[in-house]
């Protein structure tokens, strides 16, 4: 099962996120981090969400870009939790320089979940602001948007995240199946 999660910053998401993968009970349970730390602000953000994940039995796997390396090496089976493609399309896009971003994102993305029984992926709601100027801003959120649909396409359950509350825009039954 894929399930994606969407949603602005601060949202809840990723509480959420780890509440569906505990819940769907199997192990091992990933969290694939893809947070690239370059300030004090990134650096609070991981440690608050270590905190938050603490003792819920996730094994974390640093993951900024070139997802489908490190998939490669997995195991077959279990749950994981993808946090968050967002900052890995950046981490590709303005770090490694990655060309054809969403293919190969899509593609390690594929490859992560045929790899898992389940696969929670978190992402941002960023198209709600205004258009950016720069050209390499408006690519990012044009390639977001083109990932974020396409995963959303072949979820299961697709939620957004609004103020804490969830939005299920499809799979209602089974997440509040996950939910029971």
């Amino acid at each position: 099962m894929q399930i994606l999660i969407s949603g602005g910053s601060g949202s809840g998401k990723s509480q959420l996120a780890e509440q569906l993968a505990v819940r769907q009970k199997k192990t091992p349970l990933y969290y694939f981090a893809t947070m690239r730390i370059w300030d004090i602000e990134c650096e609070e953000r991981v440690t608050r969400h270590r905190r938050q994940r603490a003792g819920k039995g996730f094994q974390t796997i640093e993951v900024p870009d070139h997802l489908l390396q490190v998939v490669q090496s997995l195991p077959i089976g279990g749950c994981g939790l993808l946090e968050c493609v967002s900052n890995l399309l950046s981490n590709e896009q303005f770090f490694v320089q990655q060309t054809h971003l969403v293919k190969t994102i899509l593609d390690g993305i594929t490859e992560l979940y045929n790899h898992l029984d389940t696969l929670i992926i978190v992402t941002n709601e960023v198209f709600t602001d205004r258009v950016p100027k720069d050209g390499a801003m408006r690519a990012y959120l044009q390639q977001l948007g083109q990932i974020n649909c396409a995963l959303a396409k072949r979820s299961e359950i697709v939620l957004e995240i609004c103020s804490g509350i969830p939005v299920c825009w499809k799979g209602a039954t089974l997440f509040h199946e996950i939910l029971s």
